[in-house]
């Protein structure tokens, strides 16, 4: 297939994954609010240090307040990383490339954008956040199903996964960034209400249950830290989505060197011991961490769309 058909479905796998894992970042955001007492909540900023739109942010008027956060985040189309952007991003990249995906995607996905951007004008008040954004979740997840159910298992459909594992792994540590920042400051007022957020940061995953299930301890910083970075079985899990990833790129042509990147971050995930990491420590590590997952995605640009992507 051409290289600009391949990054244009591997753009898709990002974008629609994006749009997931944004949403449900500001649901992490919003379940502090009503879980913790307001002397311990992190700042509403806490969401844009943790989505890396800090400078987009600024260069609007406004200030930093809990609605406007909320509205830049959620409908700001100079913001790239917001949910109508990535959106946007999805649907354009579908446009371009419905030839080779099946149609009920193209419609979920343009129904969906279109939704959103009805809505991106407005606030998005506190009462009606967790449906608005648990739709977006549950619609996302639609569009992944029919991508699996009804797609040719091709090398299209690799390139699609290979952006949605990416994409899923850098998301799912900007949510425990978010969570675990929450929880800097002083210890005797944040103690009580640790595990009511590492609970919380479970569920904003979908990964409660299944962490009951495979962990069978109490939820706990380590316990959960461990799950959402190195289990092998939680699809939401770095390393779970590492291990995706390499399972598509053995699937494509000259995949060694891109191979080797994604292989060598897994076997490094399995041997940190995350018992020693908290507060700072955990924040630099993650920092590394996502520098680490753009290493994949260029390798992957470099391998097969013929560039070195940014």
């Amino acid at each position: 297939m051409l290289s600009r058909v391949a990054e244009r479905v591997y753009w898709l796998g990002r974008f629609m994954e994006r749009t997931e894992n944004t949403a449900r970042l500001i649901l992490v955001r919003h379940n502090a609010v009503l879980d913790l007492p307001k002397e311990v909540q992190p700042s509403w900023d806490l969401l844009l240090q943790v989505l890396g739109a800090e400078e987009a942010f600024a260069s609007l008027p406004g200030a930093a307040t809990e609605k406007n956060i909320i509205s830049f985040v959620f409908g700001e189309r100079e913001n790239p990383s917001s949910i109508i952007s990535s959106l946007a991003g999805a649907r354009e990249n579908m446009r371009t490339t419905r030839e080779i995906l099946p149609s009920e995607t193209w419609e979920r996905v343009n129904s969906l954008y279109l939704s959103v951007a009805r809505r991106s004008n407005k606030d998005l008040p506190r009462g009606m956040r967790h449906s608005v954004l648990n739709n977006i979740v549950q619609s996302c997840q639609q569009v992944t199903g029919l991508l699996a159910g009804s797609m040719n298992q091709d090398a299209a459909y690799q390139f699609v996964r290979l952006g949605r594992n990416l994409e899923r792994a850098d998301m799912s540590t900007r949510i425990i960034d978010a969570a675990s920042a929450g929880l800097m400051g002083n210890v005797d007022e944040t103690s009580p209400f640790r595990n009511v957020l590492w609970i919380s940061v479970l569920q904003s995953l979908s990964a409660y249950q299944m962490y009951r299930q495979n962990v069978r301890r109490s939820v706990d910083r380590e316990g959960v830290l461990a799950f959402l970075f190195q289990s092998t079985v939680f699809p939401r899990a770095v390393t779970h989505a590492l291990l995706q990833i390499e399972n598509s790129m053995k699937l494509l042509p000259e995949h060694k060197s891109a191979l080797e990147v994604a292989a060598n971050l897994r076997r490094q995930l399995r041997e940190t011991d995350f018992s020693t990491l908290a507060g700072p420590a955990l924040h630099d590590y993650i920092d590394t961490l996502q520098l680490q997952l753009v290493d994949v995605h260029n390798a992957i640009g470099t391998g097969w769309f013929a560039h070195e992507s940014n």
